[in-house]
Order: structure tokens, then sequence, then C-alpha cells
């Protein structure tokens, strides 16, 4: 049993008390959550109902920009969950004044990736705020998911009517109604109030005064926050576009090819923003296949290491499109350029097994039915690249057993290597 002594308490929010904490088994230093003194943590109360629901839906978002919790134990009688210890909040940022446009928008572009996740997979936070929104190994996170809120439950024990969910500055004004109607246009208020704090340096209290904004910010902040949930961005990702386009015109105005062309070199000169934003343009025309076909072999090992590690869902929904397109005949240079982006993928998908497997498999299938040496070399180098892994090696295996065809051209350029004999077998 992995035993964690409390160091100093961090704070309290909504619904817990933080603490820095210390794993004895690993020394590492942590971040650990208990329900507030206040609550009811008795057997079937509603306080202990909310914890534990935080903690498993918190538990079940699995993307970059969502605090992950690393242990929890929800049996105890005051119940707890462990996260990674973050270095600062964006509310730690503002006490020090405004940010610049860079600064907020930078943040932002982590911060909506997140949420529009989340959102995808029914959650509602319902409790955005600065406080919130943590730097963790330097990139901004979502955490305390206390108020968060299942889109397609019509669960009413815990929220009830007349009941207020949130923290008032940031809260839209139908959580004052009925918290549990809300939809994703109340998380889209919050955010749009975050970011009238972050440009101006001011809490949004009582009210945002636009006035204070740059004029070209003035119409997406308010629509942000417009006081009918019709009247605002009705999903993130409308929100996310509409903020791309305000905060780089130029490179948006320009055609798919251009505006990539143009972030992958702010992204090698080391704008980690850049990125994020490259990835964004990427996965948001997945439905144009001459720019996927023309651009995404042209990306640098640099860049896709970058890209899998600050978004791995949307980096892993970029690979299995511009694979879409890998399907069928090709010129037969260009099966080479796809060997080698594919190359790249297996180099730094360490934790994702299954497009590992999708990329040797379409090196293999492009090698073999084009006929190139080419590719049967890069496709043997990835082979013995991953011949440690013993389910990498399963499935090659099991690549070469269902196709023949494909095991005779490609054994020629495998043997060239001692590999596991459970590969050799199938030559």
């Amino acid at each position: 049993m992995v035993q964690i002594a409390k160091v100093e308490k961090l704070g309290n929010g909504g619904q817990g008390t933080v603490w820095q904490a210390v794993r004895l088994d690993t020394n590492e230093t942590v971040a650990i959550k208990f329900p507030l003194e206040s609550l009811d943590m008795s057997e079937g109360s509603p306080d202990r109902k909310r914890f534990i629901r935080e903690v498993r839906l918190q538990s079940t978002l699995r993307h970059a920009g969502i605090m992950p919790i690393v242990i929890m134990n929800l049996k105890a009688a005051n119940p707890f969950l462990v996260m990674p210890l973050a270095s600062h909040s964006l509310e730690d940022v503002l006490n020090s004044g405004a940010l610049t446009e860079e600064a907020t928008f930078s943040m932002a572009a982590e911060v909506l990736s997140a949420l529009e996740y989340a959102h995808e997979q029914g959650v509602l936070h319902r409790d955005l705020k600065p406080a919130n929104l943590l730097n963790l190994q330097g990139r901004w996170v979502i955490s305390d998911f206390g108020l968060c809120r299942q889109m397609d439950s019509n669960s009413t024990v815990i929220t009830h009517v007349n009941t207020v969910v949130g923290s008032p500055v940031y809260m839209a004004p139908e959580q004052y109604d009925n918290a549990h109607e809300a939809t994703a246009p109340a998380d889209i208020y919050s955010i749009g109030q975050i970011l009238y704090h972050c440009l101006v340096g001011e809490v949004p209290f009582p009210r945002a005064r636009l006035a204070k904004l740059d004029m070209k910010y003035r119409h997406f902040i308010g629509r942000c926050i417009a006081e009918e949930p019709e009247d605002r961005f009705q999903s993130v990702y409308e929100l996310r576009k509409e903020m791309e386009l305000l905060t780089a015109p130029a490179v948006e105005l320009a055609t798919p090819t251009i505006r990539a062309n143009e972030l992958k070199a702010k992204a090698l000169e080391g704008q980690e923003v850049a990125v994020q934003l490259l990835l964004r343009l990427i996965v948001d025309s997945s439905e144009d296949e001459v720019f996927y076909k023309e651009f995404i072999p042209s990306l640098p090992l640099e860049i896709l290491q970058k890209m899998y590690a600050k978004d791995p869902v949307l980096f892993e929904k970029m690979i299995r499109a511009f694979d879409g397109y890998s399907e069928g005949g090709h010129p037969f240079d260009y099966t080479d350029d796809i060997a080698d982006f594919f190359a790249k993928v297996i180099q730094v998908t360490e934790y994702s097994r299954g497009l590992r497997h999708l990329s040797l498999k379409r090196i293999m299938t492009v090698g073999a039915y084009h006929n190139r040496f080419h590719v049967g070399e890069v496709f043997a180098r990835m082979v013995k690249f991953r011949e440690k892994d013993a389910e990498d090696v399963k499935y090659v295996a099991s690549l070469l057993s269902e196709d023949p065809y494909a095991a005779g051209f490609m054994g020629s350029y495998l043997k060239q290597y001692s590999l596991p004999q459970e590969i050799m077998r199938e030559l």
C-alpha cells in the first residue's frame, strides 16, 4: 500500500483541501486532495457522492491538458486523490497583473484543447477560474472537477434547482437559476471572464468592463460572456476557431499549406504555442486530402515529438487521418515519403502501441505492394528498433503470417538483422 505524508497545506477549493505531500515509496513530491472538513463524508451522503464523482470523472479524462490522478482511495472514511504537484496557478500569475496577449492566448490554446476534449467526452466543468488552471511541467492544465457534470446525465441527486454551483465571478448567470441545466456555453462564459482578467489585469467583478479591452477583442470577449447562453459561442470548437482567426488574421486567411508552413517555421524556432496551433490546424483540415498528402510527410521528427507530448489525442487523430490517405496506389517516390513519415511516428509514440502497429502495417503494405527497396529497408530498421518490445514483436509476426506476399518481399530486408525467432519463423 502506498504511503503518503502531508507536508504543507496549499489551500482550500470549492469542495476540497489540497496539501503538498510526499510519496514515501518514491520520495516524489505530489499534491493530495481531501474533502473539506465541513462536508459530510458519511456513507451515501450527497457530499461524498459529489467527491467520488469528481474523482471518477476526472480519472477517465485522459488528455495532456487535464490534471491526471495518480492515486485515489474512494473507500476510505475520508476519501482522497493524489495528483502531480503543479508549480503555480493562473491565479498566482494574475496576482502580479495582466498577462501579455501572447501569454494569454498561448494559455487559452492549451486550456481550450483540454476543455473541448472534456466536452466531447460529455463532461462540463462548471467551475473554471484562474485558481483551477494549473501549470504542470510547463503547460496549462485544468484541475478541480468537483462541480463537473455529465451532459447526458439525468441525475438530480446532487444538483438541485435554485442551488448555486460555481465561483460567482467566473460563473455563467444560468448557473444561479439551475446549474443542472447548464450546457457548454456555461463553460464558455467562464473562459471569457478568465480571458478578460488576463488581458485587463483586474477581476471582472461586479462585471467585465469591455471598454478596458483593446478594441479588437471587445466583440470576441463580449460574445463569450453574453447574458443569454444562446448569444454565446455554442461550442469550444467555434470559440477556438474564432480566437485563432482573431489572434493570427494574416495566417488564418492564407491557404492551409501556407498557414501550416508558417506555423511549422515558428515551431522550429521554439515557439511552443505554434506547435499546438499547427496540430489543431492539421486536424481541422483532415478532410483536405491534397493538403494532407502535401504537408504531413514534411513534418520533422522534432515537431512530431512536441506534438505528441503536447496533445496525444489530437496527434492520434492526425496520424489516423493521414493513414487513411495512404491507402491505395501512389507514385513510387511518394511511397518512400509515406514510409519515412511513419518511421518517425514509430520513434515518437513510446506510449501508443496502437499507433506504432498502425505505422508498421502501413510501411509494410506500401513497400510490398509498390515493390520499393527503400521502404523495405525502413520497415526492417523499424522492426529492429522495436525488437525489445514483446507486443510489437508479436504484432510484426502476425502481420507477416497474415500476408505471405508481404512477408516474401520483406524477408530479404529483415534477414539483414538478428531478429527474434518469432519474426524469423514467418520468413
